[in-house]
């Protein structure tokens, strides 16, 4: 059912019943409530207004003027006041049918969402944000319901359903009415159930990373300038034959390192010739390897760390090492431009400067066209045939048509979109990753203390959850939300700790439920909308669950007190052989006996 809602959904104020203005649908601007169908333009493009302030760079609307709808992970804001958070659909219900709702429209169909409240210390009244469970289908409209069991009907929506409208305005104002004939239809509730609705479009945000991967070019070079070898006498972290670092070539699409060069439909321009950092660890395990045997493992570090973090770390404190030893396999690594160890300042920059998010986003991308063209160097390239990938009898040790890819936290969640894409990558490890990062920042142990520059920089709680909402514009070109039907179908391993308090258990659930995985038995819970499934798995994809038998965080979109539940498990025996088996053969299997693989019960033991 397609219901075609012209209506400026709003009306400013009312005078002996009848509405003579027109200031968004509360009377608030037309960013309340945010997003809305408002806010696109006649020819169907987005035209943003009303919108908070950010700090000194102004709110960089042309960089997403080509979009033609909001996010497939889109946050839904709402400031109102009197509103009962007892009546709130939650995070763990999961639910199509609470007290809160999201409807495909045209599909008739209702989808998983929750509810809450800011919980921002002093939010007065703290706004109400609606968060998607589930991908919101790219091309429909969103209709956004909120029933009077959380609030009571405003006046300017209930005069603008009764129709009491002055009549200058009335001709340009048709279709709340259908509206909510159509929400009834759907969702069965009575119209005078519902205390609000309101509908945004959704759209495909990627153009930036799809037309920047579409113009990259094969690497014309690589170069190493740092060597080490445990037989030369160099010191090497554990189980280290030799290790390298260097740069390879990549096509550079960032002007001055900063931000993409885009055109007026969302596509980038090619730039200049640019380099990519470059790290190649081999094992000792690999040192006498026959020619040709020795699988590849392309790997993606973690937020604010590199690929030394882990393959050059002394006590290898990730088992990241100990992995690759026993895996047999040579590790290659560039960085997450953007998050990385050196780029700690550009988080704080754009925490005290909002209009600089795009610097973060579009460094992003270039990382993802670096990793792209890394994976493709190390099937056809001549990466490969390096002397520094020779073992001890001068033998070339990689066999390049066997490349699997392993990504942790920050590297899992880049690593589905890398995935999504058409590259040389047989399977993939997805090592408690998520997506949604608009809903995975406030709730992230790192978030705190950029919070602190944020809300110096936007001190009103409501405009910066706002704010929040609109950031997912920029991230989805990198949030694996926003590639859910380019990634469905690859073979891969997400797995999860229960009670993570850098990556939100909800935003991995989510997920999984957009990829239709299900959950390798024995869960420790099962979340609603996914299924379990018996292993072992002999191939396909699983979402699997670690516990690390902590504390979970607090339901709340506040940073989550720091437990070690994000790091624990990938030091567990039983998650390093799933990945092993994995990046292997394809297969899913469970190393801990009967029960999960747990902080009690790290498995190995067969």
């Amino acid at each position: 059912m397609r219901i075609a809602i012209l209506l400026p959904l709003v009306l400013a104020c009312q005078c002996d019943g009848v509405l003579t203005g027109t200031n968004g649908l509360l009377d608030d601007g037309w960013s309340n409530p945010f997003p809305t169908h408002h806010l696109v333009g006649e020819d169907g493009r987005l035209a943003l207004r009303d919108l908070p302030e950010g700090g000194d760079t102004p709110i960089p609307l042309d960089r997403i003027a080509w979009r033609r709808g909001f996010s497939a992970t889109q946050t839904a804001v709402l400031r109102w006041d009197g509103i009962d958070p007892t009546a709130l659909p939650t995070m763990r219900e999961a639910t199509s049918t609470g007290n809160v709702r999201m409807i495909d429209v045209d599909a008739g169909r209702e989808l998983r969402c929750f509810a809450e409240l800011d919980a921002y210390p002093g939010a007065v009244p703290p706004a109400l944000l609606v968060r998607p469970l589930e991908p919101l289908p790219v091309g429909s409209d969103i209709a956004v319901v909120v029933t009077t069991a959380v609030m009571d009907r405003p006046a300017e929506f209930a005069a603008l359903l009764a129709g009491d409208l002055a009549p200058e305005v009335a001709d340009d104002l048709p279709g709340y009415p259908e509206l909510l004939a159509s929400v009834t239809a759907i969702t069965s509730l009575a119209d005078d159930v519902i205390a609000l609705a309101w509908k945004f479009p959704v759209a495909k945000g990627t153009a930036p990373l799809t037309s920047a991967l579409a113009q990259r070019l094969p690497s014309t070079g690589h170069r190493f300038t740092v060597l080490r070898e445990l037989d030369a006498g160099d010191f090497v972290p554990p189980y280290t034959w030799r290790a390298a670092e260097g740069t390879f070539d990549v096509t550079g699409f960032l002007e001055d390192g900063l931000l993409l060069d885009l055109t007026d439909d969302g596509r980038v321009r090619w730039t200049a010739p640019d380099t990519a950092h470059l790290y190649v660890h081999l094992p000792t395990s690999v040192a006498d390897a026959p020619a040709g045997s020795v699988p590849v493992l392309l790997f993606g570090h973690g937020i604010f760390s590199e690929p030394a973090t882990y393959l050059d770390d002394p006590d290898d404190e990730s088992r990241v090492l100990l992995l690759a030893e026993e895996l047999g396999a040579i590790v290659v690594g560039t960085t997450w431009r953007g998050l990385t160890t050196e780029d700690i300042d550009i988080p704080i920059a754009l925490g005290q400067d909002f209009g600089r998010l795009p610097e973060l986003t579009d460094r992003l991308i270039q990382a993802q066209v670096d990793f792209a063209t890394l994976a493709d160097s190390l099937a056809t390239g001549d990466l490969l045939s390096d002397p520094v990938f020779q073992g001890r009898q001068g033998q070339l040790l990689p066999d390049p048509s066997r490349i699997s890819y392993l990504g942790i936290s920050l590297g899992a969640i880049e690593g589905a979109v890398l995935v999504a894409q058409d590259l040389p990558i047989d399977h993939a490890v997805l090592h408690v990753g998520g997506a949604q990062w608009s809903t995975l920042l406030e709730r992230s142990s790192n978030w705190a203390p950029f919070e602190l520059f944020v809300t110096r920089a936007i001190p009103d709680a409501g405009d910066r959850q706002v704010l929040y909402a609109l950031s997912q514009l920029w991230w989805d070109a990198v949030d694996p939300m926003s590639w859910i039907d380019e990634l469905k179908g690859s073979p891969l391993l997400l797995q999860e700790s229960i009670g993570d308090e850098q990556v939100a258990n909800i935003t991995t659930e989510t997920l999984a439920r957009g990829l239709g995985l299900q959950v390798l038995e024995p869960p420790v819970l099962v979340p609603p909308g996914l299924d379990p499934v018996a292993g072992p798995l002999a191939s396909g994809s699983a979402l699997v669950q670690l516990d690390p038998e902590v504390e979970p965080p607090p339901d709340v979109n506040r940073p989550a007190p720091v437990t070690g539940a994000h790091e624990a498990p990938r030091t567990w025996e039983g998650t390093r052989l799933q990945i092993i088996d994995h990046v292997t053969t394809g297969a899913i299997v469970h190393h801990c006996g009967d029960a999960p693989c747990s902080a009690t019960n790290q498995g190995g033991a067969e």
